[in-house]
């Protein structure tokens, strides 16, 4: 019985304790203790460090940005949109892409027998006039179709647009040329690099809010239309604090904390924070420029123990060291 009840008040501890600062967008089965548990500092050995994952950086003086964030929304550029057509009636013979294909310009995409009088009818070759993606087929082999039927749209999308929507509030803070970054669910590791291109000419009445675009190169083609980006456009600056990547803090309001690494032993360590981004956070008391911090696999190193074998190096003697 009095076994049962321990279990009981340890498994209460650590469903109160979670930390402030988890990891993002991670899953997290059990819940973290508070720095204040931890017993003393943990070495690993490699094979340890490999399977928790464990990525370290330098602590450095770094900028850290304030911003205005919104959502919004990839489109391609206009002026690199084409809507393939031709000038007369007939019948579709032979179609070369699908929705999604790569082309060149001057790609054959289809041919088209015409209506005209012949023996046989003209062939008609209807072709790609940019290079781009094919992101609409609108056509079958068989089908009839006129003049005004759109064949195939075709977007280069080595250049993007993100529209998003800018709170009344916040218009003020927005100008043209502003440095943005983009966070999209498909590259959550990812952040992508832009800038406000323009400001639309009023707010739109029910929402509130200022259409802005920005512009971002996508060279790769990872992003496609109808993408939904979280947007931080970069209003200001603030230099030369010292600062960690968010990811790397732990704990909860007032009990905040880092793995330092230091010779293969990571001990946590408390800190006391300042401004934050989304990128990096502001440590106003607890590390110095130089200090090696725990990035990735911390939250995991919370509940690890030191390795076997690992507790304490072996001393030399007094005969070894002669």
């Amino acid at each position: 019985m009095k076994h049962r009840i321990q279990l009981f008040c340890a498994a209460l501890a650590a469903a109160v304790a979670m930390p402030l600062f988890a990891h993002e967008g991670e899953q997290h089965g059990t819940p973290a203790p508070t720095a204040g548990t931890y017993g003393g500092p943990i070495r690993l050995s490699e094979q340890a460090k490999k399977n928790l994952g464990l990525k370290t950086e330098e602590v450095t003086l770094r900028s850290i940005e304030s911003f205005v964030k919104c959502f919004g929304v990839v489109e391609p550029v206009p002026d690199k949109v084409n809507f393939i057509s031709i000038r007369t009636s007939g019948r579709v013979t032979k179609v070369k892409v699908n929705q999604g294909d790569a082309v060149k310009e001057g790609d054959l995409l289809a041919e088209v027998e015409s209506r005209q009088i012949g023996d046989p009818p003209p062939t008609i070759p209807v072709k790609a006039t940019l290079a781009g993606i094919i992101t609409e087929r609108h056509v079958f082999v068989g089908e009839p179709i006129e003049p005004d039927k759109v064949l195939f749209k075709i977007a280069d999308l080595s250049q993007v647009r993100v529209k998003c929507h800018v709170y009344e509030a916040d218009v003020g803070k927005v100008a043209l040329g502003q440095k943005a970054r983009f966070y999209f669910e498909a590259y959550p590791d990812k952040p992508f690099e832009g800038m406000v291109e323009f400001l639309g000419g009023e707010l739109e009445e029910e929402s509130r809010s200022l259409p802005v675009w920005c512009k971002l190169d996508n060279a790769d083609i990872a992003l496609r239309p109808n993408m939904r980006a979280e947007v931080r456009l970069i209003t200001g600056e603030s230099k030369d604090l010292i600062a960690v990547p968010v990811n790397a803090v732990l704990g909860d309001a007032g009990n905040l904390f880092v793995f330092v690494e230091n010779g293969g032993v990571y001990e946590p360590k408390h800190v006391h924070v300042g401004k934050r981004d989304d990128r990096y956070v502001e440590i106003v008391d607890g590390l110095l420029p130089g200090d090696i911090v725990v990035t990735q696999g911390n939250y995991q190193l919370q509940f690890a123990t030191s390795s076997p074998g690992q507790e304490k190096k072996p001393q030399a003697t007094s005969k070894e060291r002669k």
